[in-house]
């Protein structure tokens, strides 16, 4: 088997993959026949401001069309082995030059370590004035046009995903995995940005924006009711929190901390090798099973923590289990709103005082398009609230977009369900994209005719009723 690796974003030197690649042929079974020559190691520009992951995507075609193509025996698959942002640019890659011919695809398993799937809420601090200091210092740029995709809510990140629903890539042959961590190393703990510490991350990126299993609902405003007009769910991806790894750094990176002389007791170097082992769709279902316990367990091991180093007095961290919501607001002429409050309720009266303290961890909306909003919820907590018999069970959302009155406006639109209808979308370590369409209203009087030639001052033009 050959293996190709693909890093993350802002590296600069081939040895941000650590004793990984080696320790994989250490201790790989004789069976994948994985050895020093079978491996490539990427080396793509995300410090160029101009380059966008599409870009990357083109160059990597050409980079495997002539140097892993023609090495590969008619019929043979290679692995390709990702790091934090390589998981998106593998992933572009397959959607631009793949899409509905997975079967011809010529990776064979799809490896992702610690992937910004869904973004990551420490993009806009990679974009901000004291980030592009620090670059500027270090004779690079912050790499804009990686970091417009990763950050959260991005619109070439939606459409990756949306595209992506439609995949059944074990079907076509192609095995994804996605293994990622969730303990914070605070030697890295920035006191200026909180992410660096987020419960339920790995210290850059969420579990829930790691994992590939995740739904699309679209609402529709009708008169006052946002109706689902579609709802949709990703085919079945095996996610595994692999315990006591971090994003990064030599000490618990969860590629990082890989040395070259490391056995499979390492849980990267383990559950690496336990994917490129797969090689049929049961094995896969199997590994499904097997990364949902370890999942489970590493989670529940994990979510109390006593820190004793680095304070003056022990601090005790709780995890949770998290999901998160991306909204996208956009009318049904196709613009883009910005200008909207999004009010979320529970309980018999659908009440926003009717929800828990704790529900929502954290809010950021994408600096580049104002109508994606992206919500970070304690699942735990919501799950624990939303069953309990006083509030029947009810879960809504209100929009309310401006401008509400003029020419041309919006009215207040609001989606009453309950938690159990939409409970198989809010699942832990998970992600739902919710795209809310509301009416855009167009008075009359926004063009009228008349046949008076002598001048008319229409500055108080009437607006009338609404264009149907």
């Amino acid at each position: 088997m050959r293996a190709v690796f693909v890093h993350g974003w802002s590296v600069t030197n081939t040895s941000t993959y650590g004793g990984l690649p080696a320790a994989l042929v250490k201790n790989a079974p004789a069976k994948l026949d994985l050895q020093i020559t079978h491996l490539y190691l990427g080396k793509y520009v995300s410090f160029a401001d101009e380059v966008k992951v599409d870009d990357i995507a083109r160059g990597m075609q050409h980079a495997i069309a002539t140097e892993v193509l023609p090495k590969l025996a008619r019929g043979e698959r290679f692995a390709c082995i990702t790091h934090s942002t390589g998981g998106p640019v593998v992933r572009a890659w397959i959607d631009l030059f793949h899409r509905g011919a997975l079967k011809k695809c010529p990776i064979g398993h799809l490896i992702m370590l610690a992937p910004a799937n869904h973004g990551s809420a420490l993009a806009q601090l990679g974009k901000g004035r004291l980030s592009q200091m620090k670059f500027f210092a270090g004779g690079v740029e912050p790499g804009r046009g990686v970091l417009d995709w990763l950050e959260l809510g991005s619109d070439q990140g939606w459409e990756l995903n949306r595209e992506w629903l439609g995949y059944n890539c074990v079907a076509g042959g192609l095995y994804p995995f996605v293994l990622t961590g969730q303990k914070i190393d605070r030697a890295f703990y920035d006191n200026l940005n909180s992410y660096t510490d987020e419960a339920g991350s790995d210290g850059v990126v969420r579990v829930a924006a790691a994992s590939l299993n995740y739904g699309l609902i679209r609402l529709v405003q009708h008169g006052s009711n946002l109706r689902i007009s579609k709802e949709d769910r990703s085919a079945t991806t095996a996610l595994g929190v692999l315990p006591g790894l971090s994003h990064s750094g030599t000490d618990i990176g969860i590629l990082g901390s890989v040395d070259a002389e490391d056995d499979r007791s390492h849980p990267t170097v383990h559950w690496v090798l336990r994917c490129m082992e797969v090689g049929s769709v049961t094995a896969y279902r199997r590994v499904v099973r097997e990364m949902k316990d370890l999942t489970a367990n590493t989670q529940q091991d994990e979510r109390v923590e006593t820190e004793r180093k680095l304070f003056v007095f022990n601090r005790r961290f709780v995890t949770n289990r998290y999901c998160m919501l991306v909204i996208r607001l956009v009318d049904d002429r196709g613009n883009s709103l910005s200008d909207y409050d999004v009010l979320f309720t529970a309980g018999p009266t659908y009440d926003p005082n009717h929800l828990p303290p704790g529900f929502f961890v954290d809010r950021q909306r994408n600096q580049l398009n104002r109508g994606k909003l992206t919500y970070y919820i304690d699942y735990d907590v919501m799950r624990e609230w939303l069953d309990r018999p006083e509030l029947g069970g009810k879960f809504g959302v209100q929009i309310t977009a401006r401008p509400a009155k003029g020419f041309a406006y919006y009215t207040v639109a609001e989606h009453r369900g309950t938690f159990a209808a939409l409970r198989r979308y809010f699942e832990p370590n998970q992600t739902v994209m919710v795209e809310v369409e509301l009416r855009r209203h167009v008075a009359e009087g926004v063009f009228r005719l008349t046949q008076d030639l002598a001048p008319e001052d229409f500055k108080k033009q009437p607006k009338g009723a609404d264009l149907p």
